[in-house]
């Protein structure tokens, strides 16, 4: 993801409060233990119980898979640290911060997802457990994941990547949201001020349009 997007985008706890809500609710949404290792550049295992692999499918059957840490460091958040396969990371790469909030939307929406699978680290003692494995206590590995997160709240928009275009009033970050992470689309709000401008068009349409 740093190779497309710098830096890191950076996901609230408040987001997979709703992921781990629609997970028990709608059928299409499943959590699964099958996280075994996590190794970064450098060939360096890292803790796994840090990550989570969203790995979905929309109606239009686009893959989108996106590897996420929880780590001290992001005071309480969630960042993106990869994305696949390659057609979706060159449109994140084109459409740099612009497609990270649709892109969470789209994987809210259950109208809209063939599947959604939120897969978490397996726990040590798994082998000895595997027979009295239920979907509730996935679903629990993930919840404990969540609750580790600490409330952060979003103050001046600083989640948002720090080249977002700039308000012309008040100089704020300018970004394509109105409603918690939901997005205006076609509009782009100050989050200090709340002015507002029509984000111009792209004239290319990409395979990853919403």
């Amino acid at each position: 993801m740093k190779e497309a997007i710098s830096p890191y985008p950076l996901i609230e706890r408040r987001y997979f409060d709703d992921l781990n809500a629609l997970c028990r609710s709608h059928t299409n949404y499943n959590v699964e233990m099958g996280l075994l290792k996590i190794f970064n550049h450098t060939n360096q295992e890292l803790n796994s119980d840090f990550w989570i692999l969203i790995w979905a499918l929309d109606f239009q059957d686009r893959q989108f898979q996106l590897l996420v840490e929880r780590h001290p460091d992001y005071q309480g958040r969630g960042a993106i640290a990869a994305a696949g396969p390659n057609d979706f990371l060159e449109f994140l790469s084109g459409m740099k911060q612009n497609a990270i909030l649709p892109t969470l939307t789209l994987l809210n929406s259950p109208e809209k997802m063939k599947s959604v699978v939120v897969i978490v680290s397996q726990p040590k003692s798994y082998k000895e457990t595997r027979k009295e494995k239920s979907d509730y206590q996935a679903l629990g590995r993930f919840q404990n994941w969540i609750n580790q997160l600490k409330a952060t709240p979003n103050v001046k928009g600083d989640w948002f990547p720090a080249n977002a275009p700039k308000c012309p009033i008040c100089e704020g970050p300018l970004v394509g949201i109105a409603d918690g992470y939901k997005i205006g689309f076609g509009f782009m709000i100050c989050m200090e001020c709340g002015h507002s401008s029509r984000k111009a068009v792209p004239r290319k349409q990409p395979k990853y349009p919403f």
